[in-house]
């Protein structure tokens, strides 16, 4: 019986094996993966960025604008009333208005003339960076769509190499197969080790001379004393 147990375990363990060569190819992807998303999520980014800089940008020139609008309106009040002064007192406010109006207009208009060059250039670079992300949107598309294949490829052959195991641990009793699948989990590999010479194929620790006949039978599986795994002998014919 539990001969019969020991190749089917070992078939498990073999399964298993194939399980984990197939994760990693399919966890090699995740870098590549990620490489693109990172690429993708800086561009992104970039768009954001210099769409949040216009548009800050394109406020402060509505607020400029709005400002000199009144300030013109003041200029003009201001040379009316200088226009129309009688008294030397009425003129001298009026001019000095003017002037002060003047000096506002004079330095308004060269900030909004700064200030247009400013939205006209991130203009340009909102458009490059748009057309970079678009760019880069196409050419990942090949990419991804591979990745994409390759991905479900593996997953398939993930799929058929579990439902293989889960047909191989049928043959196994529930306890045995618990007790290995805690070693594998710990060890990530073989969890059921071959004797060498009666010493465990693992740590190469001895197994007590009382135990060697038994373990020479190949009729029992029995844990290591120094490491823990499952060890077999296998009998000769």
């Amino acid at each position: 019986m539990v001969n019969r147990e020991l190749y089917a375990l070992l078939a498990v363990q073999a399964d298993d094996a194939a399980i984990r060569e197939i994760e990693g190819k399919r966890d090699a992807l995740t870098p590549r993966v990620s490489l693109l998303d990172a690429t993708q999520r800086r561009a992104v980014e970039e768009v954001g960025r210099t769409e949040a800089a216009l548009e800050r940008e394109l406020t402060r020139q509505q607020v400029l604008e709005t400002r000199l609008a009144n300030t013109r309106s003041l200029n003009g009040k201001a040379a009316a009333a200088l226009e129309a002064a009688e008294r030397l007192s009425e003129a001298t406010a009026a001019a000095a208005q003017v002037e002060l109006t003047r000096r506002a207009l004079a330095e308004g208009e060269s900030e909004a003339l700064a200030l247009t060059r400013r939205v006209a250039d991130l203009r340009t670079a909102l458009a490059a960076h748009r057309e970079v992300l678009a760019q880069l949107n196409t050419d990942q598309g090949e990419a991804r769509t591979g990745l994409a294949a390759q991905r479900a490829v593996i997953d398939a052959e993930l799929a058929e190499a579990r439902a293989r195991r889960q047909l191989s641990a049928s043959a196994v009793s529930a306890d045995l197969l618990s007790k290995y699948e805690r070693i594998a989990a710990r060890r990530k590999a073989d969890a059921l080790i071959e004797l060498r010479d009666f010493c465990c194929g693992a740590c190469d620790t001895a197994i007590p001379l009382q135990r060697r006949p038994v373990m020479a039978t190949g009729s029992v599986i029995e844990p290591c004393e120094g490491c823990g795994v499952l060890l077999y002998h296998r009998a000769s014919a």
